[in-house]
């Protein structure tokens, strides 16, 4: 007796209908830089560009007791401006679409992609400012560790100016990808205090990045890196840890992380992201046009002084 099934390669295999029983979105990588700038803002009227003026410093001399001082000098300034932009992100969801497909909430979750977008793209352009920062630690293709990390950030301490020091204000961050940070905190733990076959860990080769004698598994940041990974590093040397993969490889596969003060990453905001849905075009039959925009711009100040550029590789972990 034949039993007419349905389903694919059956006897009604065009019977059955498709229907999803979730809809989710893509995730984003979530948003560091803003939490690390300056943040100011272009009101209106106040014309194209918000300008930062600053005076540069004088110099103080020993004078003999007494004597007159003839030591007179002239003021000087200079302005930092920051011109912001817009940027915007497009759906156009046709009536019909909305009618028919079976997610009641696609106009909703539309929305959420857009503004997820715009974050995104805000979140990228702040991370392209780190390699303008003009002192840099680490080399194209060279895996980082302890040495040039703690090398980025004394030279911040000091403005990396030994004649004339310049000490960015606090707070200062540490911002970098993921895969570089890693690296970093394996080689804090280490996990072995007898290299094998090496000589990695002599203060003579230091210098090279590689781990410094110590032991794994014996207490204190050692064993929080084994359970907690990068978080557990929290602050390095003085300075809060940040990751962020919105710090995208070089075709090199190296990226340009930085330790920062907070003064030194300017973003300026000239209008906060909105989004305006439009249904006016009648002739589009009940279409709705969505647009998240806004404006806004970022921005570094005394680049040479108040950050560090940190280069290096941030190639993906393959199996050995």
């Amino acid at each position: 007796m034949p039993i007419n099934l349905a389903g694919t390669n059956q006897a009604l295999d065009t019977s059955l209908p498709t229907i999803y029983s979730e809809f989710k979105i893509l995730r984003d990588e979530t948003g560091v830089f803003r939490s690390c700038a300056t943040k100011m803002e272009l009101r209106p009227h106040e014309g194209t560009s918000k300008n930062v003026n600053n005076y540069n410093r004088v110099i103080a001399y020993s004078v003999a007791d007494g004597a007159d001082i003839a030591q007179a000098q002239s003021l000087a300034d200079t302005t930092t401006s920051y011109t912001p932009g817009e940027v915007a992100v497009q759906v156009i969801l046709a009536g019909s679409t909305m009618r028919r497909v079976q997610d009641p909430d696609l106009l909703r979750r539309t929305g959420r992609i857009l503004n997820a977008a715009y974050d995104l793209k805000e979140d990228q352009d702040g991370g392209l400012q780190l390699p303008s920062f003009t002192p840099i630690m680490g080399v194209a293709g060279n895996i980082l560790g302890p040495f040039e990390y703690t090398g980025a950030i004394t030279r911040l301490m000091i403005g990396n100016n030994r004649a004339n020091p310049e000490p960015p204000p606090m707070p200062h961050y540490l911002v970098d990808h993921p895969l570089k940070l890693a690296v970093l905190a394996a080689r804090i733990i280490p996990l072995t205090d007898v290299p094998t076959g090496t000589n990695i860990y002599t203060p003579a080769t230091r210098t090279s990045g590689l781990t410094v004698m110590g032991g794994g598994g014996t207490g204190g940041i050692s064993d929080e890196i084994l359970r907690r990974g990068i978080g557990a590093l929290g602050t390095f040397f003085g300075t809060t840890v940040k990751k962020s993969a919105n710090v995208i490889p070089d075709s090199g596969d190296d990226v340009s992380g930085a330790v920062f003060s907070q003064e030194g990453l300017v973003y300026v905001s000239e209008l906060e992201p909105r989004l305006d849905p439009d249904t006016s075009d009648k002739s589009m039959r009940g279409a709705v046009e969505l647009n998240v925009w806004g404006s806004f711009v970022w921005g570094l100040y005394r680049s040479g002084a108040y950050g560090v550029e940190i280069l290096g590789d941030a190639s993906m972990p393959v199996a050995s």
